[in-house]
């Protein structure tokens, strides 16, 4: 829940500068709607507060729309309330290995965390095999953020990078294994950027998660200065991937 209150209170601050990019990801999940022969159900991995999921056109096009997340936020509650029968949201761990990795308690090493991540399967999608899946703006987040929060990473700082890598390989084999139209949204990059415009640092992404060139990029202003830093901008590469009939 507290990273949706993060989010919500940055885009609330820097408005303008997403605007663009939410923009990008509502036209690109509507171009996954316009592949899908059947509209009997679509699912939204990474729901959040929907700011970049287009609920209204989902709910118009779909007998079914599951707002899927690790935590239910209060804004895709009241979704499901508006759209009462059609829209519904799902408490769903899509990577999952949470429930294990709690259960495994502060003594685990980080091999195993690693391992864990790479092996666990989150079962089923949540509500039924969904007509349209779409993974939202969060496959470099789902092993990140819980990595980060694991105590054995305090002894190994490169422990989120390599949970962050596992997780979103799995998720994309279990995307790879539905059988209706795939929409992933993910970064591609994360790059510094100066207040010239010269780009001081770039951190790769898409090949380290093993997928293909995306159908389409363009630039998510995260963190203008000085959201994230006072000397530079923190902008992410967002691609665009849809796949199946």
């Amino acid at each position: 829940m507290q990273e949706h209150v993060a989010i919500a209170s940055r885009h609330d601050r820097v408005r303008a500068a997403w605007a663009q990019h939410l923009a990008a990801s509502r036209e690109a999940i509507l171009l996954g709607v316009a592949r899908c022969a059947q509209r009997r159900r679509a699912l939204v991995i990474g729901a959040g507060d929907c700011l970049d999921v287009p609920v209204e056109d989902l709910a118009t096009a779909f007998g079914q729309v599951v707002l899927a997340d690790v935590v239910v936020s209060p804004v895709a509650r009241g979704l499901a309330r508006r759209f009462c029968g059609r829209v519904q949201c799902a408490n769903w761990d899509a990577t999952g290995a949470l429930s294990l990795l709690a259960a495994e308690g502060d003594t685990i090493n980080p091999a195993e965390v690693q391992r864990i991540f790479e092996r666990a399967d989150p079962g089923p999608p949540p509500g039924g095999e969904p007509d349209l899946v779409v993974s939202a703006n969060c496959l470099s987040q789902l092993g990140l953020v819980p990595g980060h929060s694991l105590p054995t990473a305090a002894v190994d700082k490169e422990l989120p990078g390599r949970c962050a890598v596992a997780a979103a390989r799995r998720h994309l084999d279990w995307l790879a294994e539905r059988s209706g139209v795939r929409v992933l949204l993910a970064d591609v990059a994360r790059l510094n950027i100066a207040p010239d415009g010269r780009e001081l640092k770039r951190e790769g992404l898409r090949e380290r998660f093993g997928v293909r060139p995306p159908d389409r990029v363009w630039r998510w202003d995260l963190a203008p200065i000085p959201e994230w830093a006072q000397d530079f901008h923190r902008v992410h590469e967002v691609g665009m991937w849809i796949d199946g009939p």
